[in-house]
């Protein structure tokens, strides 16, 4: 199905690529493949290339296959879908999964792919971008690997930011309701086939990672991202559990992208539930009062916080202390566990001025929501 917005908040369906659950050819190559899992689009030379994988669940034995169009509008008289069929294929006992495919299109207009699901993790080989599939004698090469069974990390998405190409890719269980453990992790590297490497210092080939965004108390197993680039604004696209609507089993979920000064981003909170928000001055006014402050996601150890005037933090330790600066806000915490003795941590105010969000100097997420939000 193809859905089309104006505001990232509201869609309708306007139509769909294939007529049929998955095409002819992936059932002779994946006996009992039912659906299209994954799907990435991505317009490279005025084509608009749709990459998707069908497999079974818990198989190997799984394709990535390529529709082309040259428009995504129904009405247009060239609007046609065109199946080329394989890119990629696994059978049991390869090295790597063929599902989850995303496309990457470099500065210099070569192209890549980055797939892979389990078994030894996140590949990628280059593509001849004339008709997107593999060039000819390109190497298949690992970027991504937990190290450790089940390996469970897949969903590679590559971006290019100011000199770094960040690596997004998915840890864990996605499929299983409120038991979903999914969550989003990322690198980043100089060169687009690595090494990547997290905040830490870690490298992603040895199970390295950077937490964007995991499980709360309503949302569960947010992953499967990609990016959405306008201008100077980034979305966080994924899928999710609501835990109020379970039975609308995994939904589309936008938040917007945050890119520190240090150069690692953070994910606010869901554009759907902001939306109608009205944005307000951030001031010290605003700030001040009871926040439900936690890190990491872990909101079972979320504590309540009550900035004062003048800097101080109701209840905290003797010396902690906050400072505004525009949207930005910093929090000092003594603490002899803490590297120097505080912990520092700098979050920016969402435009509702009811959220924060940020990190700390170990690159920990740090959030914060008005407790009646």
């Amino acid at each position: 199905p193809i859905y089309h917005s104006n505001d990232l908040v509201h869609w309708r369906r306007i139509g769909h690529v294939f007529t049929e659950p998955v095409p002819a050819w992936t059932r002779q190559k994946v006996p009992g493949t039912d659906g299209i899992w994954a799907p990435d689009i991505v317009r490279v030379n005025d084509w608009y290339y749709l990459y998707y994988s069908c497999s079974t669940f818990g198989s190997q034995r799984s394709v990535i296959g390529l529709a082309v169009n040259q428009t995504l509008d129904p009405a247009d008289p060239k609007y046609h879908w065109e199946d080329r069929g394989e890119v990629i294929a696994s059978q049991r006992g390869d090295s790597f999964n063929a599902i989850d495919p995303a496309m990457f299109v470099d500065r210099d207009g070569k192209a890549y792919l980055f797939w892979g699901s389990f078994w030894s993790g996140i590949k990628m080989i280059e593509l001849d971008p004339d008709h997107g599939k593999p060039k000819d004698g390109a190497e298949i090469l690992a970027v991504a690997d937990r190290l450790e069974p089940p390996n469970a990390i897949e969903a590679a998405y590559v971006i290019f930011r100011h000199g770094h190409y960040y690596l997004f890719v998915s840890f864990d269980a996605c499929c299983e309701g409120s038991k979903s453990t999914y969550r989003v992790m990322i690198g980043r590297s100089d060169r687009v086939m690595g090494p990547y490497i997290d905040a830490q210092g870690r490298s992603l080939l040895k199970g390295g990672g950077t937490l964007i965004i995991a499980s709360d108390e309503r949302w569960k197993g947010p992953g499967h991202n990609s990016i959405l680039q306008q201008g100077a604004k980034n979305w966080l696209v994924h899928h999710t559990y609501d835990m109020r609507n379970l039975h609308r089993h995994r939904i589309l979920q936008i938040r917007p992208l945050y890119w520190q000064e240090n150069g690692w981003p953070v994910a606010g909170e869901p554009i759907a539930l902001t939306h109608d928000k009205p944005t307000v001055e951030i001031t010290e006014k605003t700030i001040l009062g009871t926040w439900r402050h936690s890190m990491d996601y872990n909101e079972g150890d979320a504590r309540l916080i009550t900035l004062e005037p003048g800097g101080t933090i109701r209840n905290a330790s003797e010396g902690s202390s906050w400072k505004l600066n525009g949207n930005r806000l910093q929090f000092r915490w003594q603490d002899s566990y803490a590297p120097d003795g505080e912990w520092i941590e700098e979050v920016l105010i969402e435009p509702a001025g009811t959220s924060y969000i940020g990190r700390n100097q170990t690159y920990q997420v740090i959030r914060g929501r008005r407790p009646a939000s």
